[in-house]
């Protein structure tokens, strides 16, 4: 029996193959990815150097955004240091989305609710930046070892070291208390306790952004109900939904 096919120097596993080998193999890759948590986890990518640039352009809104100095460079820099990781370019790429369109909505819906601007749409943006620096460690550890976790195992091993990651990129990028607490802490939205403003337009950010770009997974009328809790009424979902985020992710692909 044939236990493994070479195609362009990647081995590509045959189901038939003996467990024994395919187990060992696993096993291997998964103490490397535990090598290059440890190892890696140090030390974040810096912050760019033009990101004061992009937070003082976005305090009034993201209308004319790419027009205004360091914007564009910055937010180049931020994708190419987070979102980049060869091997895994389409996940790479949904997550790049995701954070951009969460942005723009979150910082419309910062505007309706006189939240800060700037905090909602850069929280927005690195909302899920623990799960993409952990994504590029897998890439990197994937292409060393010429092989790849299965969906559910990327997804779990993403998540379990998003939290973590996120938490060390906000103090590496010495990022302002009202950013840090919007970035750790939309996901505590609905939990006892209070939010600040800025994490709850995150959280309804990312709500429209995956209605925009996802919109198999949303539940008719949920979205529309839950932003009534935050005192956004149907007038004011309409406003957030006009918000054109498939434009900035085309003008910056």
């Amino acid at each position: 029996m044939v236990a493994h096919i070479v195609r362009s120097g990647k081995v590509m596993f045959n189901p038939q193959a003996p467990s024994p080998e395919v187990s060992t193999r696993s096993l291997l890759l998964r103490q490397a990815l535990a090598a290059a948590f440890k190892a890696r986890r140090q030390n974040p990518p810096p912050a760019p150097a033009s990101l004061p640039a992009l937070l003082d352009g976005c305090r009034s809104g993201v209308a004319g955004l790419l027009g205004k100095p360091g914007c564009r460079d910055a937010l180049g820099e931020v994708r190419a240091r987070l979102f980049h990781a060869p091997g895994r370019d389409a996940e790479a790429q949904a997550l790049w989305h995701e954070s951009v369109a969460t942005a723009v909505f979150a910082c419309r819906v910062a505007q309706l609710k006189q939240a800060s601007v700037c905090a909602s749409f850069l929280g927005g943006l690195l909302h899920r930046s623990g799960e993409a620096l952990a994504l590029k460690m897998l890439a990197r550890v994937e292409l060393d070892y010429r092989m790849k976790l299965d969906s559910a195992s990327r997804r779990e091993w993403c998540t379990t070291h998003s939290e973590e990651l996120t938490e060390r990129l906000v103090r590496t990028w010495n990022l302002t208390p009202e950013i840090g607490s919007c970035v750790l802490g939309w996901r505590r939205f609905g939990e006892f306790g209070e939010v600040s403003p800025e994490s709850a337009a995150l959280y309804f950010g990312r709500l429209f952004a995956i209605e925009l770009l996802q919109a198999e997974f949303c539940v008719p009328g949920a979205l529309d109900h839950a932003a009534a809790d935050l005192g956004l009424g149907a007038d004011l979902v309409a406003q957030v939904r006009k918000e054109d985020a498939r434009a900035l992710i085309r003008a910056l692909d």
